[in-house]
Protein backbone atom coordinates (compact mmCIF):
# COMPACT_ATOMS: atom_id res chain seq x y z
CA UNK A 1 0.00 0.00 0.00
CA UNK A 2 1.23 3.53 -1.15
CA UNK A 3 1.79 6.11 1.50
CA UNK A 4 1.00 9.46 1.04
CA UNK A 5 3.54 12.37 2.69
CA UNK A 6 3.04 15.89 3.09
CA UNK A 7 6.27 17.94 2.64
CA UNK A 8 6.71 21.54 3.95
CA UNK A 9 9.14 23.15 2.08
CA UNK A 10 10.63 26.98 1.05
CA UNK A 11 11.25 28.17 -2.46
CA UNK A 12 13.67 31.25 -2.32
CA UNK A 13 16.72 32.64 -4.18
CA UNK A 14 17.12 31.83 -7.87
CA UNK A 15 14.16 29.23 -7.36
CA UNK A 16 11.58 31.41 -7.17
CA UNK A 17 11.83 32.09 -10.69
CA UNK A 18 11.33 28.90 -11.66
CA UNK A 19 7.64 28.49 -13.19
CA UNK A 20 5.49 25.37 -11.78
CA UNK A 21 5.98 22.66 -13.95
CA UNK A 22 9.78 23.26 -14.23
CA UNK A 23 9.99 23.59 -10.46
CA UNK A 24 7.65 19.90 -10.40
CA UNK A 25 10.44 18.14 -12.57
CA UNK A 26 13.15 19.62 -10.06
CA UNK A 27 11.20 18.04 -7.41
CA UNK A 28 10.46 14.76 -9.49
CA UNK A 29 14.42 14.26 -9.92
CA UNK A 30 15.30 15.43 -6.14
CA UNK A 31 13.13 12.37 -5.28
CA UNK A 32 14.77 10.02 -7.77
CA UNK A 33 17.94 10.64 -6.82
CA UNK A 34 17.38 10.56 -3.08
CA UNK A 35 16.38 7.24 -4.11
CA UNK A 36 12.84 7.73 -2.85
CA UNK A 37 10.41 4.95 -4.16
CA UNK A 38 8.04 7.55 -5.92
CA UNK A 39 4.81 5.99 -6.97
CA UNK A 40 4.05 6.60 -10.65
CA UNK A 41 0.44 6.09 -12.59
CA UNK A 42 -0.10 3.35 -14.73
CA UNK A 43 -1.10 3.53 -18.63
CA UNK A 44 0.77 4.59 -21.91
CA UNK A 45 2.28 7.72 -20.10
CA UNK A 46 2.89 7.29 -16.33
CA UNK A 47 3.01 10.37 -14.53
CA UNK A 48 4.74 11.01 -11.16
CA UNK A 49 2.22 11.04 -7.91
CA UNK A 50 2.69 14.27 -7.03
CA UNK A 51 0.80 16.94 -6.05
CA UNK A 52 1.44 20.97 -5.21
CA UNK A 53 -1.32 23.02 -3.13
CA UNK A 54 -1.26 26.34 -5.57
CA UNK A 55 1.36 27.03 -7.78
CA UNK A 56 3.77 30.08 -6.93
CA UNK A 57 3.44 33.22 -8.62
CA UNK A 58 6.71 33.52 -10.73
CA UNK A 59 9.31 35.99 -8.61
CA UNK A 60 7.14 35.28 -5.34
CA UNK A 61 9.65 33.51 -2.23
CA UNK A 62 7.11 30.67 -0.77
CA UNK A 63 8.23 29.97 3.00
CA UNK A 64 5.55 27.44 3.58
CA UNK A 65 4.28 25.65 0.40
CA UNK A 66 2.78 22.08 0.60
CA UNK A 67 3.31 18.95 -1.86
CA UNK A 68 2.02 15.50 -1.30
CA UNK A 69 3.96 12.80 -3.21
CA UNK A 70 2.97 8.99 -2.62
CA UNK A 71 5.85 5.99 -1.45
CA UNK A 72 5.80 2.59 -2.18
CA UNK A 73 6.85 1.12 0.20
CA UNK A 74 6.47 3.50 3.08
CA UNK A 75 9.45 5.64 4.26
CA UNK A 76 10.10 6.93 7.23
CA UNK A 77 9.84 10.62 7.01
CA UNK A 78 12.96 11.60 9.02
CA UNK A 79 14.62 9.07 6.73
CA UNK A 80 12.73 10.93 3.91
CA UNK A 81 13.90 14.34 4.82
CA UNK A 82 17.44 13.60 5.30
CA UNK A 83 17.45 11.95 2.04
CA UNK A 84 16.16 14.49 0.24
CA UNK A 85 18.40 17.67 1.96
CA UNK A 86 21.26 15.94 0.74
CA UNK A 87 20.07 16.48 -2.90
CA UNK A 88 17.94 19.42 -3.28
CA UNK A 89 18.86 22.44 -5.27
CA UNK A 90 19.80 25.64 -3.36
CA UNK A 91 16.51 27.77 -3.16
CA UNK A 92 14.79 24.41 -1.90
CA UNK A 93 14.32 23.97 1.66
CA UNK A 94 11.88 21.15 3.72
CA UNK A 95 10.61 22.97 6.38
CA UNK A 96 8.92 19.52 8.11
CA UNK A 97 7.44 16.20 6.64
CA UNK A 98 4.36 13.96 7.67
CA UNK A 99 2.78 10.51 6.77
CA UNK A 100 -0.99 11.75 6.23
CA UNK A 101 -4.04 9.55 5.29
CA UNK A 102 -4.55 8.87 1.76
CA UNK A 103 -8.43 9.49 2.65
CA UNK A 104 -7.70 13.20 3.30
CA UNK A 105 -9.17 15.50 -0.30
CA UNK A 106 -6.24 16.42 -2.74
CA UNK A 107 -4.40 19.60 -1.43
CA UNK A 108 -5.51 21.50 -4.80
CA UNK A 109 -9.41 21.03 -3.59
CA UNK A 110 -8.73 22.27 -0.04
CA UNK A 111 -6.82 25.35 -0.56
CA UNK A 112 -8.97 28.69 0.38
CA UNK A 113 -6.47 31.35 0.83
CA UNK A 114 -2.70 33.09 1.14
CA UNK A 115 -0.94 35.16 3.40
CA UNK A 116 1.36 37.36 1.36
CA UNK A 117 4.13 40.03 2.44
CA UNK A 118 5.01 42.48 0.01
CA UNK A 119 8.41 44.64 1.28
CA UNK A 120 7.91 48.44 -0.50
CA UNK A 121 10.29 50.89 -1.18
CA UNK A 122 10.34 54.00 1.85
CA UNK A 123 9.42 56.53 -0.91
CA UNK A 124 5.96 55.05 -1.15
CA UNK A 125 5.42 55.93 2.82
CA UNK A 126 3.11 54.53 4.96
CA UNK A 127 0.47 57.31 5.44
CA UNK A 128 0.08 56.88 1.34
CA UNK A 129 0.12 53.34 1.39
CA UNK A 130 -2.94 52.83 4.37
CA UNK A 131 -4.81 55.45 2.19
CA UNK A 132 -4.28 52.70 -1.02
CA UNK A 133 -5.73 50.18 1.44
CA UNK A 134 -8.93 52.12 2.89
CA UNK A 135 -9.66 52.84 -0.64
CA UNK A 136 -9.35 49.54 -1.93
CA UNK A 137 -11.25 47.80 1.09
CA UNK A 138 -13.82 50.23 0.52
CA UNK A 139 -14.91 49.13 -3.00
CA UNK A 140 -17.57 46.58 -3.53
CA UNK A 141 -16.25 45.50 -6.88
CA UNK A 142 -13.28 46.28 -8.58
CA UNK A 143 -13.56 45.46 -12.71
CA UNK A 144 -10.21 44.03 -13.41
CA UNK A 145 -8.03 43.26 -16.68
CA UNK A 146 -4.99 40.77 -16.68
CA UNK A 147 -2.84 40.23 -19.44
CA UNK A 148 -0.89 36.60 -19.45
CA UNK A 149 0.69 35.29 -22.37
CA UNK A 150 -1.58 35.98 -25.28
CA UNK A 151 -4.89 35.20 -23.02
CA UNK A 152 -6.72 38.35 -21.20
CA UNK A 153 -8.12 37.68 -17.92
CA UNK A 154 -11.14 39.58 -16.56
CA UNK A 155 -12.59 39.59 -13.20
CA UNK A 156 -13.37 40.88 -10.24
CA UNK A 157 -10.29 41.74 -8.14
CA UNK A 158 -11.98 42.77 -4.89
CA UNK A 159 -13.16 39.87 -4.86
CA UNK A 160 -10.24 38.30 -4.62
CA UNK A 161 -8.92 40.34 -1.29
CA UNK A 162 -9.87 38.89 1.50
CA UNK A 163 -7.89 41.38 3.81
CA UNK A 164 -4.68 44.28 3.88
CA UNK A 165 -2.60 45.32 6.12
CA UNK A 166 0.26 48.53 5.85
CA UNK A 167 2.61 48.75 8.82
CA UNK A 168 6.16 50.38 9.25
CA UNK A 169 9.26 48.18 8.73
CA UNK A 170 12.49 50.78 9.52
CA UNK A 171 12.77 52.90 6.98
CA UNK A 172 9.98 51.08 4.31
CA UNK A 173 6.65 50.16 4.71
CA UNK A 174 5.19 46.19 4.58
CA UNK A 175 2.14 45.03 3.40
CA UNK A 176 0.21 42.34 4.85
CA UNK A 177 -1.82 40.43 1.90
CA UNK A 178 -4.77 37.84 2.52
CA UNK A 179 -5.86 36.55 -0.83
CA UNK A 180 -8.56 34.32 -1.47
CA UNK A 181 -6.89 31.03 -3.54
CA UNK A 182 -11.04 29.71 -3.92
CA UNK A 183 -11.09 28.13 -8.00
CA UNK A 184 -12.70 31.52 -10.41
CA UNK A 185 -11.38 33.57 -7.57
CA UNK A 186 -7.85 33.90 -6.75
CA UNK A 187 -6.10 36.59 -5.99
CA UNK A 188 -2.45 37.68 -7.15
CA UNK A 189 -0.09 40.19 -5.14
CA UNK A 190 1.33 41.71 -8.35
CA UNK A 191 -1.59 43.03 -9.22
CA UNK A 192 -3.69 44.04 -5.79
CA UNK A 193 -0.24 46.41 -6.07
CA UNK A 194 -1.01 47.66 -9.47
CA UNK A 195 -4.49 48.41 -8.07
CA UNK A 196 -3.14 50.24 -5.12
CA UNK A 197 -1.51 52.35 -7.62
CA UNK A 198 2.28 50.95 -6.46
CA UNK A 199 4.91 49.62 -8.76
CA UNK A 200 5.30 46.04 -8.50
CA UNK A 201 8.53 45.60 -10.38
CA UNK A 202 11.08 44.86 -8.13
CA UNK A 203 9.03 44.41 -5.25
CA UNK A 204 10.07 41.42 -2.65
CA UNK A 205 7.10 39.34 -2.49
CA UNK A 206 6.78 36.44 0.08
CA UNK A 207 3.95 33.88 0.55
CA UNK A 208 4.06 33.24 4.52
CA UNK A 209 1.29 30.01 4.35
CA UNK A 210 -1.43 28.52 2.93
CA UNK A 211 -4.92 28.40 4.69
CA UNK A 212 -6.55 24.69 4.01
CA UNK A 213 -9.82 23.40 4.61
CA UNK A 214 -9.43 22.09 8.12
CA UNK A 215 -10.96 18.70 6.80
CA UNK A 216 -7.45 18.59 4.48
CA UNK A 217 -4.94 18.97 7.52
CA UNK A 218 -3.61 15.96 9.10
CA UNK A 219 -5.84 13.86 11.01
CA UNK A 220 -4.76 10.19 10.19
CA UNK A 221 -1.18 11.69 10.20
CA UNK A 222 1.12 8.56 11.24
CA UNK A 223 4.56 10.20 11.72
CA UNK A 224 6.50 13.45 10.86
CA UNK A 225 9.72 14.86 10.65
CA UNK A 226 10.55 18.45 11.29
CA UNK A 227 14.24 20.48 10.98
CA UNK A 228 15.28 21.90 13.58
CA UNK A 229 15.52 25.71 13.48
CA UNK A 230 12.52 25.79 11.18
CA UNK A 231 9.32 27.15 12.14
CA UNK A 232 6.10 28.37 10.31
CA UNK A 233 4.87 32.06 10.45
Amino acid sequence: MSQRLRITFSTTGPMRYVAHLDTMRTWERAIRRAQLPLVYTSGFSPHARMALAAPLPVGVEGLNELMDIWLEPAVDPAAAVKALVAVLPPGLAIVEAEAVSDALPSLQSCVRAARYEARLPAADGLSAVHAQVHRLLALDTLDWEEERGEKTRRYDLRATILDLVARADGAGVVLELYLSLEVGRTGRPTQVLRAMDLDADGVEIHRLALELDPGAVSPGAVGAAKLPGRERP
